[in-house]
């Protein structure tokens, strides 16, 4: 069965973070549709049987580990950083 997953992720940075993560989670098993939002830090996998667990720790390894629950703060200040630094 096709289901989705949101993870809100950390660190990303600019397009080449976003192409990054959709071409490594991409070729995960499963993984039909990765879609990466970068404002928001917000990944949606699309797939089959799709493994949570797995993907966050693949992520973290990428050096994109799952946000904490509760960061806009910490996302908005990303977001600024990354700003300043173009």
């Amino acid at each position: 069965m096709l289901t989705s997953a949101d993870i809100q992720v950390q660190n990303i940075k600019c397009g080449g973070c976003v192409a990054a993560i959709e071409k490594n989670i991409g070729s995960m098993p499963g993984v039909q549709h990765v879609s990466v939002n970068q404002a928001t830090g917000m990944v949606t996998i699309i797939g089959i049987g799709l493994q949570t667990d797995v993907i966050e720790q693949q992520l973290t390894k990428l050096g994109y580990p799952p946000a904490p629950k509760n960061s806009v703060f910490k996302r908005i200040k990303t977001s600024i950083q990354c700003v300043f630094k173009q």
